[in-house]
């Protein structure tokens, strides 16, 4: 990989998520520090760059900022100096120069996190969009069981708040259906297992990957309710350390438990194009059958809101776009997508109470 040509990409990419129009709710700023340190060729950002596209040659451009940023809040939440970075009176001239030299001198910490880590930003309400669709494909083909695995699991939270109607009951309300609301169908799950990549994420680790913003405060207050809530749960969910990119690992995984139903969650955005076609390739061909990949990803890169809900069936890896949300913490409008009745059915806006 050409390293020049890979860090003007790369730079072109901080300039156009930076102005997105919601700010990113408090990473903006840094995001402009830090295309202004590319800018002025910073030896060691440079440096950071080069050696985590040797080590991950797969990773996006839009994961690669944002693990960044969240490897840098990392840093600042113990170290008050660093902290300054992400304080909103400081004008960008000045957060630049401090950045500098928090890179300087955490560039070894910095190297650690983008090459073992991910962005394990884990919103509480995403799950709320899989619990309608899964519950309808289910419904809608009679399954006697769901045997679900949940791809970049992290804090494994989303397997767990499945069926839970407390927690589905509070954030539903918040998301507008262009059609009729689907009802709550609840899901016949006889399996739950989750799956990521070693280290697995701590709460400190996910708390870091939440911008410096009130709008984020609250964000994070849900996620903390939401652990809560589906406490009774957690013994439920059985996490796997396996990495996705190792395909014939994965594959055999899926196999060996008979998977019918898998969810990925703002995971394959991280890996460039042709890696996510192989995952999605590999995964729907070893789903057992009737089975469903669901996936949710940035509808734009992260260069403005929203989110894609994409389905596969089992079996085969064309792409059945279900729906388009307006805001990617699922805060707002959902507008159906053309294939959506391939995989409810008659099985939608019908409560099965």
């Amino acid at each position: 990989m050409n390293h020049r040509r890979s860090t003007t990409d790369f730079a072109r990419s901080v300039d156009a998520i930076a102005a997105h129009r919601q700010g990113h709710h408090g990473w903006a700023a840094a995001h402009r520090a830090i295309g202004r340190l590319l800018a002025d060729g910073l030896e060691e950002l440079e440096r950071l760059l080069a050696t985590t596209w040797v080590a991950r040659p797969d990773i996006s451009d839009a994961h690669l900022l944002t693990l960044l940023g969240v490897a840098i809040r990392d840093i600042a939440m113990r170290d008050p100096v660093a902290a300054g970075v992400f304080q909103d009176d400081l004008d960008d001239s000045a957060r630049a120069e401090l950045l500098r030299e928090v890179v300087r001198q955490y560039e070894m910490d910095l190297a650690r996190a983008l090459r073992d880590r991910s962005n394990s930003f884990t919103g509480a309400r995403r799950f709320v969009v899989p619990q309608l669709l899964v519950g309808a494909f289910a419904a809608n083909l009679a399954l006697p069981e769901v045997r679900l695995v949940d791809l970049g699991t992290g804090l494994g939270l989303l397997p767990r708040q499945l069926n839970n109607r407390a927690v589905f009951d509070r954030f539903a309300p918040d998301l507008s259906w262009d059609r009729a609301t689907p009802a709550y169908r609840p899901i016949p799950l006889t399996l739950r297992c989750g799956v990521d990549t070693f280290p697995l994420p701590t709460l400190d680790w996910v708390r870091a990957c939440y911008g410096n913003s009130r709008y984020y405060e609250d964000r994070f207050g849900e996620l903390l309710w939401s652990l809560e809530q589906t406490r009774d749960t957690a013994q439920d969910v059985v996490t796997h350390v396996l990495d996705m990119l190792e395909l014939r690992q994965m594959a055999e995984f899926l196999s060996t438990y008979r998977f019918n139903v898998a969810t990925c969650n703002f995971a394959l955005f991280q890996h460039d194009q042709n890696t996510r076609r192989m995952i999605v390739n590999c995964v729907v061909s070893r789903l057992q059958r009737p089975g469903l990949l669901l996936t949710m990803d940035p509808s734009h890169g992260l260069t403005s809101p929203g989110a894609s809900v994409t389905g596969y069936l089992a079996g085969d890896p064309t792409e059945l776009r279900l729906a388009e949300i307006s805001d990617a913490h699922f805060i707002g409008t959902v507008t159906c997508g053309p294939h959506l009745s391939s995989i409810v059915g008659d099985a939608w806006g019908i409560d099965a109470h």
